[in-house]
Formats: C-alpha cells, structure tokens, sequence
C-alpha cells in the first residue's frame, strides 16, 4: 500500500474539513450573538448565586458591571403621540437590554463588597425597588413598554446609588436622601412634565405608581429590620474598618436574601486567621469572592462548552448537507485522483496556518484558506438535471440506484431530479448521509485541531526521501 498517497488524501480530506470547521464557527457565533447565550447562562448563574432577583438587578446595574457593555445610555427621543396608537410601530420603542458575556472575578468581587458596603442603607433598598420595577416594565407581555419610561427609572437608580454610596448622616447625604424620595414619590408628574409627547397607557401608569409606593413603603421597614441585624454584630473594628463595613453589609443582606448571606459568610469566615502578615484581610476576602465567582464560571464554561458541541455538529450537518460535503465520496475521489490529491497536499505544504486570524478574524481565515481549493474540481455541491437531462430521462435518479442507475434525489412534480456532481452508482441516500454525519462530527473538533493535525501530516509527508534524490539514485 503506497504510505505517500494515504498521506495525501488524508491531508487533502483535513484541508477541508478546515474550511468546513471556519464556516461552522462563523455561523456558531453569529448564532450565539444573537441569542446572547453565553450572556444569558451567566445571567442565570449570578442568578442562582444572589438567590434574589432584585440584587441581581442591583448588580447588573452597578457602573463597574455596567461597564463591561459597549452600551450606552442615550437620552430618550420625544416621538410623535400618533406613532403609539399603532401596536406594531410601538414595539420598536422597546430597547434590547444588553448583558456583558464576560465579567472578571475581580469586578465581581468589588462589586458585590460595594453592593454588601451600602446593603443596610434606605437608598440601597429603594434603588432595588425601583430596578425591580423596571425589570418588571421591560420584561412585561401585556403593557406597552415605554423606552423613556425605563431611562428614567435608570436614572433614579443612578441617584439612589449616589444616596446609598454616601449616606452616612450627614447634611448633604440627607438632602441626597430626601430628593430621591421626593423624585420617586413625584415620578409620574416628572415625567410627563418632561415628556409632554410621549403618553403611558393606564396600565403603565398603574404599575409605575404602585411600585414606587411599594418602594418607598418597604424600604424604612426592611431597613429597621436591617439594623436590628447590623446591631447584633460586633462594632466596626478601626484597624480594619473595611472589612468590618462589609460584614455588617453581609449580615444585613440576610434580611431579603438568606442564601447570599449564607454564602458570603462562609467566605469571610475566619479570614484575618490565614490571611499572612503582609495581606490586607479585605484583600483575602476578595479572593475568596474571586475564586467563588471562578469556580461558578467554570460549570457555566462547562455547560457553555457542551451546548456550543452540540450547536457545532446540528450547524456542520445541515452545511454538509447544503453543500453535499460528503466525506465518504470525498475520500474516494482524491484516492481516484492522483493529480487533484498531490495539487492539494502541495498547497497545504506552502501554507501558512493563519494563527492570529484563527484567534481574532475567523473571516479572514476563513477566506484564506478557501482560496486554496480555487481550480480544484473537487465533487461537492449539488446541481439539478431537469426532465431533457439525460439522468432524469433515462429514469436513472434514484436514491438508492441499482445496475444502469445513479444517485439523485427525484423532485417530484416538477420533474427534476438533484444530483451530486459525478454522480454514480457507488452511492446511495445511506452512504450519502453517512458522508455528511462523518463531515459534521469533523467540524464539530474545530479549526484549529484540524489545523494541529495538517501539520503534523505535511511533516510527516515531508521527512520521506527527496524525490529528485530518490530519482537520482
């Protein structure tokens, strides 16, 4: 058996599965961005870690979270009040709220002491009323979503945390506090000042009225029983009032949410015994937080990557098929072959694997290496033969053919049949799907396994004698 040309149908069948792979991943990827998949399983990961749905708003909200957005918030346009009458104009008012797909440990970790540092306070309990009602409008089936509504709700959130981060009694803190009531007791006539031409239905106006009311009514109570929580902690030690700080927020965070008080407790537990002399406990504690945060991340990756497996073989199967990239057939042509199979393996020994456009713009890559199969009559794709072509004439689209016949597949009514190119009877609809199924479980290793294992093959192909030498001899 000629070792030489095993080689280079294997290498020719890997070039492209390559091309196959750096479509799969393009696709994949545009699907994921649409459908926020990644930001959306944090989403619920952070979810189940806070265990409570207003301070995963609080903590999506924070500036330093925030952030991690390319997003920005723009002040509403005044529309026309005639443009709300019709339901299908009115639906484009409702912005997409975009989520980070990727937050650091180490924002995690700030963010949630900053949130912890404020829990206790009354603005800390508005803002969540007031980010639960806005959650509440943006998430809503059945009322009419105002744009402008929900900016200005962002907006009174952003003043509460500004009350909640400085609040600590004196003149100036009061006044911030006593705005933000003010602000959320008078929302509604605010915003109507504000926005003469953008009317709220009944239901809007409803809702907002009676969350800010609930808002402003929870929070001197939660905050009481907040207190009595916070007193019963030892006072704030002066050599390390920081970490002090954050755990009386902990322990106030037990009052609207048990388990994330259960869970940062564990953490902090005990902290200034193993933390070394020359670490900060609050630096320790943040570390803790840090690693709790990664370790979650980790079984999200893990589910993550399981789900983006599986995407990549259902998008590499249904791309074979469109493009009848069948690896069975494929194999045998280049076997076949001798000039196609030795063009391709003398392409990949030149090429260049394109690394920081693997990483950065699978595009280009993509592009690359598909230019590489230009003036190649490889047997992919499909054509279609109509009733004066000679297969369908003859009777010959079969999908399993036999003597005299070959595979296609008969589009009924219309009499056409679609057939591979150099269609035969070494194939049928079995053996075509098999080709594919084998196809897509190739994209589904990625580009860049594909990529290792060209390599090691040209090397391998390459250490064999010279064959001028060899002809020399």
């Amino acid at each position: 058996m000629d070792l030489s040309a095993i080689l280079e149908v294997a290498i020719g069948i890997i070039f492209v599965w390559i091309v196959l792979s750096l479509a799969t991943i393009q696709i994949q990827e545009w699907i994921s961005t649409r459908l926020d998949k990644r930001a959306k399983d944090m989403e619920a990961s952070i979810h189940e870690m806070l265990a409570n749905p207003d301070l995963k708003a609080q903590f999506y909200d924070h500036p330093v979270i925030r952030g991690l957005t390319a997003k920005k918030r723009n002040a509403p346009s005044s529309i026309p009040p005639w443009f709300y009458k019709y339901p299908i104009l009115r639906g484009f008012t409702k912005e997409k709220r975009k989520l980070p797909s990727y937050i650091p440990a180490q924002q995690f970790a700030r963010t949630m002491f900053d949130i912890a540092m404020t829990a206790n306070t009354e603005s800390s309990i508005i803002q969540q009323g007031i980010l639960r009602l806005r959650d509440d409008l943006y998430n809503s089936k059945n009322l009419t979503v105002q744009q402008a509504a929900i900016e200005e709700l962002n907006l009174l959130s952003d003043l509460a945390r500004s009350a909640a981060a400085t609040e600590a009694g004196t003149a100036i803190t009061n006044r911030t506090l006593a705005l933000l009531k003010d602000r959320t007791e008078h929302f509604v006539e605010n915003f109507k000042q504000k926005y003469p031409n953008i009317p709220l239905d009944d239901a809007v106006l409803s809702k907002i009225k009676d969350g800010l009311k609930s808002a402003l009514e929870q929070a001197p109570q939660l905050k009481a029983a907040m207190d009595d929580v916070v007193n019963q902690q030892p006072p704030v030690d002066p050599a390390d009032s920081a970490l002090s700080k954050v755990r009386h927020g902990v322990a106030a965070l037990s009052v609207i949410s048990p388990q994330m008080h259960q869970s940062l407790s564990t953490l902090l537990m005990n902290v200034e015994e193993y933390a070394t002399e020359k670490e900060k406990h609050l630096a320790q504690a943040r570390q803790d937080v840090e690693k709790w945060f990664d370790d979650s991340m980790d079984r999200v990756s893990g589910v993550f990557k399981r789900y983006s497996q599986r995407m990549a073989f259902i998008i590499g199967f249904l791309v074979a098929l469109v493009l009848n990239v069948d690896s069975i057939n494929l194999t045998l042509y280049l076997w076949r072959d001798p000039s196609i199979r030795q063009a391709l393996a003398a392409q990949a020994s030149k090429y260049e694997i394109p690394q920081n456009e693997l990483q950065n713009n699978p595009q280009q890559a993509f592009q690359q290496v598909s230019d590489q199969f230009i003036g190649l009559n490889l047997p992919v794709g499909w054509g279609i033969n109509a009733s004066n072509g000679a297969v369908y004439q003859d009777g010959n689209c079969q999908l399993f053919p036999g003597d005299n016949q070959s595979f296609g597949i008969p589009v009924l009514g219309i009499n056409k049949c679609i057939v591979p190119p150099l269609s035969s009877t070494q194939t049928n609809l079995v053996v075509k799907l098999a080709g594919i199924f084998l196809t897509a479980i190739a994209a589904m290793q990625g580009a860049p396994f594909w990529f290792d294992m060209l390599k090691r093959l040209v090397n391998l192909r390459g250490t064999g004698p010279n064959p001028a030498e060899k002809a020399a001899g």
